[in-house]
């Protein structure tokens, strides 16, 4: 490779790497804001259910219950649905619940492929800038060939992970 080759190659990495950083970045925190308020409107029923329990005199606390779902802390929310659970494994507040818990995994999963894909795409991008310092060296060298293969290879598998990830059991 020649030194104009690899300053451009180098360039080209950075660039791309800054795009797919910005966009698909976006559109992992995009999946990630879309499950939490999923979650939030799941949270919502499992704790109405838990408020018509109140009304119906069975709340755990002894309080009246105000208007609205129950606004208490999640911990005390999930304490009684899991006694709710004991005592009849088809109450109503149990189902909300498990939606709700189901949402732990998929929420994971996209943040940690997030940190994934960022941190892939930050590392490309700081190589490439550092590389610009040693073109001479990089042009001479036998293996840069190999070496971006490799890394369009990785880069494309990261991206493709993501969307993956991301768009897997998007309709529920």
């Amino acid at each position: 490779m020649t030194d104009t080759t690899v300053l451009y190659t180098l360039s080209t990495l950075a660039q791309t790497c800054a795009a797919l950083a910005a966009f698909v970045g976006a559109v992992g925190v995009f999946r990630l804001q879309i499950l939490r308020e999923q979650r939030r409107e799941v949270d919502q029923i499992r704790r109405l259910r838990i408020y018509t329990i109140q009304l119906q005199g069975g709340g755990w606390d002894g309080t009246p219950p105000g208007f609205g779902p129950y606004i208490g802390p999640a911990g005390e929310v999930e304490r009684e649905i899991e006694r709710l659970e004991r005592l009849d494994p088809r109450h109503p507040a149990v189902e909300p619940h498990r939606e709700w818990k189901a949402f732990e995994r998929p929420i994971r999963n996209s943040r940690i492929v997030l940190i994934i894909f960022e941190v892939w795409n930050v590392g490309l991008i700081a190589a490439s800038l550092i590389g610009f310092n040693y073109i001479d060296r990089l042009a001479g060298a036998g293996w840069i060939a190999c070496a971006l293969w490799g890394v369009a290879v990785g880069t494309a598998g990261v991206t493709l992970s993501c969307v993956y990830v991301w768009t897997r059991r998007v309709e529920q």
